[in-house]
């Protein structure tokens, strides 16, 4: 064989490899976003629920993030905003990780795709993270909810109960129930911030011991 039948037969394998892995990402990426999509669906619902029962809650998807916001009183509220990450890759993370899956194989056929939550009353980082298997398994962990797992093709109501628990820890951050409390902390506050109102008095949010150990 020439080098140029060789090499066109290396290539022409190598195509076939890369199209299969370019396959299996797609395939990852659509059963994140048809998750995503139920998801925010159900927060929709149970937000509708809690303005039932007489919280000021708002919920609104645009640009792809869906944004929460609950107000128990004027002052009192938290915010919540999820957004489907672009992409798909291997979990290494151990809470999130498929238990038919290996930490050192980072082979797309066991990929996952992300779903992320952040809320400022925590912080700038993601406090809540979804990975999505192609096979329709999904597994979370974070401040709303420290650790679950589920189908993708779940009952809507078994869906809408998880829902629900997001919900009512977004009531919590706001109200202040639920263990989540404030301290008073020992950042700098000056008489020039009170009179200027130009810095948040120095407090800071509390959380529930377990959730604090999960985030660790």
């Amino acid at each position: 064989m020439s080098f140029e039948d060789v090499a066109l037969s290396r290539l022409r394998g190598q195509r076939e490899e890369a199209d299969r892995a370019l396959s299996l990402v797609r395939e990852t990426e659509e059963v994140a976003r048809g998750f995503a999509e139920r998801l925010f669906a159900g927060l929709e619902y149970t937000a509708e629920l809690g303005r039932k029962a007489g919280f000021d809650i708002t919920a609104e998807s645009e640009r792809g993030i869906f944004t929460m916001h609950a107000e128990a009183a004027p002052g009192s509220e938290a915010e919540v905003a999820f957004a489907l990450v672009r992409g798909a890759a291997a979990e290494t993370d151990e809470d999130l990780m498929h238990e038919e899956l290996s930490r050192y194989s980072l082979d797309p056929s066991g990929y996952s795709g992300r779903i992320l939550g952040w809320s400022e009353q925590i912080g700038e980082e993601a406090c809540q993270t979804f990975a999505v298997y192609r096979d329709g398994l999904w597994k979370t962990k974070g401040i709303f909810v420290a650790r679950a797992r589920g189908r993708t093709d779940d009952p809507d109501e078994v869906l809408n109960g998880f829902c629900l628990r997001i919900t009512g820890r977004l009531i919590d951050l706001a109200a202040l129930t639920g263990g989540v409390g404030r301290r008073w902390a020992e950042d700098s506050y000056t008489l020039l911030d009170h009179r200027q109102r130009s810095k948040r008095p120095p407090t800071a949010l509390r959380l529930p011991r377990h959730v604090e150990r999960a985030q660790r």
